[in-house]
């Protein structure tokens, strides 16, 4: 007999792979490189704030995205691999982070109000388990911000094609991703972010320059193409996609009730339809 958890194992090992060690040198680039970091906190103020009372980031890895928020007391960081959760715990003491799976996450129904997701869906094998567990911890009336990449951008797409870590960005769309969080949540916004972020590839620490990052003439050329880009790019092929969605405002319990009930409703209306067009009409009945 096979093992139900074995594809969960597989997928772990598979980021653990990519992803297990803790990137100090990533997490510098995001935070204090030139340009870089300016670009970052932009991103991350404009898809995650105003910030809840009670915040989550799940996928938190090395904490760079709290970082560029401020560090907010009493923010709550976890990840899969407890490396990246040591290394962001040295970085960011008024947070706190854990080590725990995100299909499985350690809390308490509405312990939080706000959930951060960045970089996350594209990595999962069953995403739609992941975004029923930040429902189940989101207090009624919370906030869940979710930030991808879109695969429509040439930068995206190619990095999607050349790193086998990152083939789940090949399915990121607005389309797909409000499909994904509609089942747990109201959608209010989706946007889209950065035309085309050629900073992540031109002041890169392996793949670019990034001593070229100290240079303002450099910086002012990347910063007029990527202004450019905003002019001239469709939206539809924006680099980030991100989705402002809340949870229903009566309690989850009451929310799957009204689920279960929606869906008895709709089978009795199905099988009341299949009754009347299987019985016979007056000419048949003669």
């Amino acid at each position: 007999m096979s093992d139900p958890s074995s594809p969960l194992r597989d997928a772990t090992t598979h980021l653990r792979e990519a992803f297990g060690a803790a990137q100090p040198e990533h997490y510098a680039w995001q935070t204090g490189s030139p340009y870089v970091a300016e670009r970052e906190r932009e991103l991350c103020e404009r898809a995650f704030l105003p910030l809840g009372q009670r915040v989550l980031d799940v996928g938190c890895g090395e904490g760079a995205t709290l970082y560029h928020l401020g560090g907010p007391e009493g923010a709550v960081g976890i990840d899969l691999f407890e490396e990246k959760i040591a290394f962001a715990r040295e970085q960011l003491p008024r947070c706190t982070f854990l080590t725990a799976s995100a299909y499985d996450l350690p809390f308490d129904a509405d312990t939080f109000d706000h959930v951060l997701v960045r970089d996350v869906i594209h990595h999962l094998e069953e995403p739609e388990r992941f975004l029923s567990e930040c429902a189940r911890v989101l207090a009624p009336g919370g906030r869940v911000d979710v930030l991808e990449p879109c695969r429509n951008n040439p930068l995206i797409l190619f990095h999607a094609l050349t790193q086998p870590a990152e083939r789940g960005e090949l399915r990121s769309t607005p389309a797909y991703l409000r499909r994904l969080l509609s089942r747990d949540f109201n959608v209010k916004t989706v946007q889209r972010m950065q035309a085309m972020p050629i900073h992540r590839v031109v002041f890169h620490p392996r793949l670019g320059w990034p001593r070229a990052g100290m240079n303002p003439w450099v910086r002012g050329a990347v910063h007029a193409v990527e202004r450019l880009a905003e002019h001239v790019l469709p939206r539809v092929a924006w680099a980030y996609i991100h989705v402002r969605a809340k949870s229903d405002e009566c309690a989850p319990s009451e929310q799957r009730e009204q689920r279960e009930q929606t869906a008895q409703t709709d089978h009795s209306e199905q099988a009341r339809q299949t009754n009347q067009s299987a019985q016979p009409g007056p000419s048949e009945q003669r």
